[in-house]
């Protein structure tokens, strides 16, 4: 990477009146040098790490997942709603099926257990769904029904710490204990 440094030129003198242009020039605009580490962080801000991205991205898409749930909700029953919610992820599984195909190489060795797991993850996130637009058709608001879901990675605390030996620090811990403090304010 290179940082461009402005540089300050002496004003032309006698010596250098043939030089006036490129002396001009030099000083109206900035020079190219090599840049140290140091200099690049402050030139340039950091880049989010690319799990973040992801993380913000979903965020915004299943946000806005919630909103259009609600809206269909007033026109079709639960099971309507994951029914099309499961024919519009068609054409996802277009784009998916060729980006597994394109990477049959890389599979791991626990590729079987994957695959069991990964269907599992299907029916319970299919279950939930129907739960979720359940939800919203027997009246509850999108405002208060998407955020109490949202909290389902406490369940996913809980299950890490008794079945994968996870541990959390005090922080975690305090944070768990907000998360079902939300539910109950959310709920009421």
């Amino acid at each position: 990477m290179r940082v461009l440094e402005r540089q300050n030129y002496p004003q032309n003198t006698a010596e250098t009146a043939g030089k006036a242009l490129p002396g001009i020039l030099d000083s109206l605009y900035a020079r190219p040098v090599k840049s140290t580490p140091a200099d690049s962080n402050m030139a340039f801000p950091r880049r989010i790490p690319k799990w973040l991205f992801w993380s913000l991205l979903t965020i915004v898409l299943w946000g806005t997942w919630g909103l259009v749930s609600k809206i269909a909700s007033t026109g079709v029953d639960a099971y309507t709603n994951q029914l099309l919610y499961t024919a519009g992820l068609a054409p996802l599984m277009v784009f998916v099926a060729i980006t597994v195909h394109r990477e049959q190489e890389k599979l791991s060795a626990n590729r079987k257990s994957g695959i069991f797991w990964a269907f599992l993850t299907g029916i319970l996130g299919g279950v939930g769904n129907i739960a979720f637009f359940q939800a919203l058709v027997k009246g509850g608001k999108a405002s208060v029904v998407a955020p109490v879901t949202a909290l389902f990675p406490m369940v996913t605390v809980l299950l890490a710490l008794v079945f994968l030996k996870e541990e959390l620090g005090r922080t975690q811990w305090l944070g768990l204990a907000l998360a079902f403090a939300a539910i109950y304010m959310l709920s009421v």
